[in-house]
């Protein structure tokens, strides 16, 4: 699967360079959220632990981007902003937008960025069950809520317990 992704990739990356765009493109590659594949004894996706919260995320843009790694805290509602900030089109940001106009971040310059990430997952049939919960750059916390049984809460911390091992509630 790897090697056929970055096969592909390679496709679009020579497609831009053939046609002379390059270097004023952004390119973005990620993914939804990442599967447990039995860590955690888990299986599946949507839960809070960081093999299926923490997802790649690389973004290039040669003419404007500096290459470096950055902890920043970027979620998908993120992407329709950041990219229109970019882009120079700050003022095209509908104002019920719900993600943040991160641009400045990826411009490797000072600015405001987010110190949490939400973590959601629901069951639209039963939207006041399920799991909510807010991930930092230290914790996660996260709050469960299944039908007719006790609401559990889960707390992290990520620094001392990188393997997210034990809950510290």
């Amino acid at each position: 699967a790897v090697t056929g992704i970055d096969e592909q990739f390679g496709r679009i990356l020579a497609a831009l360079r053939e046609e002379g765009l390059e270097e004023d493109t952004i390119v973005i590659f990620t993914s939804d959220h990442g599967d447990m594949m039995g860590s955690q004894d888990l299986m599946h996706k949507s839960y809070w632990y960081d093999e299926s919260m923490l997802v790649p995320f690389l973004a290039r843009w040669p003419k404007k981007f500096t290459p470096r790694r950055d902890d920043l805290l970027i979620s998908v509602p993120d992407l329709l902003p950041t990219l229109l900030g970019l882009c120079g089109l700050d003022e095209e940001i509908p104002e019920d937008v719900e993600g943040f106009n991160l641009a400045r971040a990826f411009l490797g310059e000072e600015g405001e960025r987010p110190d949490s990430a939400l973590y959601l997952d629901t069951d639209h049939q039963h939207p006041e069950q399920g799991r909510r919960g807010v991930r930092t750059h230290r914790y996660m916390f996260v709050v469960e809520r299944k039908g007719g049984e006790e609401e559990k809460i889960i707390l992290h911390d990520c620094l001392e317990d990188p393997y997210q091992m034990r809950n510290v509630a």
